[in-house]
């Protein structure tokens, strides 16, 4: 599991209080929406790109067409966060 990854589970956990439905551990491949997943609904989209914002320096647009796949799962959306490059997982971003 990559830093960003890692922070990303950290994050989601504290701050959005998901709605499990498994027992099974929150893995990279564990998906962001859905019953399966963290439980995650449409509602929570804006507090994960607050998130998002706020600790790695990275905007979600609606008009990137890598955004929707982006939120599938744990991975995809910390390769998202790698990918547009914001502030250090580790650090959140300064004003």
């Amino acid at each position: 599991m990559t830093a960003t990854e890692e922070k990303l589970i950290e994050l989601l956990l504290a701050n959005l209080r998901p709605v499990r439905r498994s027992p099974a551990p929150v893995t990279e491949q564990t998906a962001i929406f859905g019953r399966d997943g963290l439980g995650l609904d449409s509602v929570d989209v804006l507090e994960v790109a607050v998130l998002l914002d706020k600790h790695f320096g990275v905007v979600l647009e609606p008009e990137d067409p890598a955004v929707r796949p982006a939120l599938t799962n744990i991975s995809a959306l910390a390769a998202y966060i790698d990918a547009h490059n914001g502030a250090s997982p580790s650090e959140p971003k300064t004003p």
